[in-house]
């Protein structure tokens, strides 16, 4: 057993073999949907939804140095009009981008490759409930690189009123052969390893 914070005694951890077991025993589960798994046309609304806290908007406003006072400032924000602070739009891009990546991104393997024609319609409040839905607009396999491809996605976000309060497009790299990288990085890995063994 070896001891975490150092020498022998309480507070020992084990050498590795329980985390071994667990590790084997696991199931893993498939998440998200692959580059074959998308139909262009399909229409995909997420699970859940989310309710903005206003401690969440206090937050991200000071986590992010997003002072504008129509974010934090209760009174300032009734003086222009508003019921109440304002969310922050870059949160709730967030938190819509956040609900659709189990389905749009997991199953991909490969990098978020951009926003496109981000549009904030309308504003978002402490308490509002947020959702997500992603329509499938594009996919098209690389004519360049074989198991690589791109899917592009209109989102949309709503509040518990039904109403739309952002929209954009987003695009992915989708990965479904090889490694990411390619096959260079993979020889250039292999060769490094053959040298560290023969020094």
């Amino acid at each position: 057993m070896l001891n975490i914070f150092g020498g022998l005694g309480k507070g020992t951890v084990s050498d590795g073999s329980e985390i071994e077991e667990v590790m084997a025993s696991a199931v893993l589960r498939k998440r998200g949907q692959g580059f074959h798994d998308f139909e262009v046309g399909e229409v995909i609304h997420h699970h859940w939804g989310r309710t903005i806290t206003e401690a969440d908007a206090i937050q991200f406003c000071h986590l992010t140095l997003a002072y504008n006072p129509l974010y934090f400032n209760r009174e300032y924000a009734k003086a222009h009009g508003h019921p109440d602070i304002v969310v922050c739009p870059q949160l709730v891009f967030n938190m819509i981008l956040g609900l659709t990546v189990e389905i749009c991104s997991e199953g991909l393997g490969g990098p978020f490759l951009g926003v496109y024609d981000l549009k904030y319609l309308e504003p978002v409040y402490p308490g509002d409930t947020l959702t997500a839905v992603s329509t499938t607009e594009a996919k098209r396999e690389s004519e360049s690189s074989e198991g690589r491809g791109v899917v592009t996605w209109f989102n949309e976000g709503f509040n518990q009123h039904g109403r739309k309060v952002i929209e954009y497009r987003r695009s992915n790299l989708a990965i479904w052969k090889g490694q990411m990288g390619g096959e260079k990085v993979a020889k250039a890995a292999k060769a490094a390893k053959g040298d560290k063994g023969n020094g």
